[in-house]
């Protein structure tokens, strides 16, 4: 496991190969670089005037490269409202009646907080009307059960991205075989990011299992070792119902939730009462998809459709 020398993050670290055989690695929490292993052979030589631009094969980011994106993770959150013709807010509709009600007392003995650093509405997926965790995060989905709340903040824990009550944990087989998620994999061709960003990635082979072109694939569409076993790792596939997504359109992190901060991995170790704290902000959550990830495609809206 890679550890940042500076914060400690072990969790969501990237590298890309070098020309002389060593890794440049990226902290994504704390912004540190550096290049790790030892240089086995002499670095390609360099064009004048050419500047060379690392592979970027290992992030969770967008795949796509005619548009920038909207990535604001970091910075003030744009207004960004879906009005319907009476003036109120809109939310992405469920395609399926769900079975709870905004108020509704919830159960759950556990939380998770973790930040979110790839907010590109991959992994969580919150899309087409579940919210996933298939992919990242290998820790939250080996412990996690049925029943707990997760809660992904922003970079600096000042934002709510996500909350979501875990519904079922299943295996990355039944993931894959299940007809219901099949509308959650990867078409990396499609002119609409909702269908690029599908997390149900690993189609069980002889071998083991195949990743899909996807966020989690090498550009080329070529498996990217690293991430794949890392996704692997978790073992399970997290399957939430009642959620409420804001993407870049994150509320503060309310006062009474402050407890939830976190600066590296995430934090489960939170008191009845805490838990309790979180059991009755979650009930008011108003669910649906309520805003754009921070890192989506300008001018793309698809986000908004089941």
């Amino acid at each position: 496991m890679i550890e940042c020398p500076d914060c400690g993050e072990d969790e969501e670290l990237r590298g890309v190969a070098l020309d002389d055989g060593r890794r440049h690695i990226t902290c994504d929490q704390c912004g540190h670089t550096w290049a790790r292993g030892t240089a086995t052979q002499a670095p390609a030589p360099r064009v004048a005037g050419h500047r060379r631009q690392p592979s970027d094969s290992s992030s969770c980011g967008p795949n796509w490269d005619d548009d920038p994106t909207i990535a604001t993770l970091n910075r003030q959150a744009p207004a960004l409202e879906l009005v319907g013709p009476d003036g109120s807010a809109l939310s992405l509709a469920l395609p399926r009646e769900p079975s709870w009600t905004v108020g509704s007392p919830v159960e759950t003995k556990r939380v998770f907080s973790y930040i979110v650093v790839h907010d590109s509405g991959f992994s969580p997926n919150p899309f087409h009307g579940l919210l996933t965790l298939a992919c990242c995060k290998p820790l939250i989905r080996k412990t996690a059960t049925a029943g707990d709340i997760i809660v992904g903040l922003s970079s600096r824990s000042e934002r709510v991205v996500y909350a979501v009550q875990v519904a079922e944990v299943i295996g990355f087989e039944e993931y894959w075989a299940d007809p219901e998620y099949a509308v959650r994999r990867p078409i990396m061709n499609s002119p609409r990011i909702i269908n690029r960003t599908g997390d149900n990635i690993y189609e069980p082979v002889s071998s083991g299992y195949r990743q899909l072109p996807s966020f989690h694939s090498n550009r080329d569409g070529s498996e990217n070792p690293e991430l794949k076993r890392a996704d692997l790792g978790g073992h399970h596939v997290l399957v939430g119902e009642r959620f409420t997504y804001w993407g870049r359109s994150g509320p503060t992190l309310p006062e009474e939730l402050e407890f939830l901060a976190v600066g590296r991995g995430h934090r489960s170790n939170f008191t009845h009462d805490q838990v309790s704290t979180v059991a009755r902000w979650f009930a008011d959550l108003p669910g649906g998809v309520l805003g754009a990830p921070a890192q989506w495609k300008s001018g793309d809206t698809s986000w908004r459709q089941p």
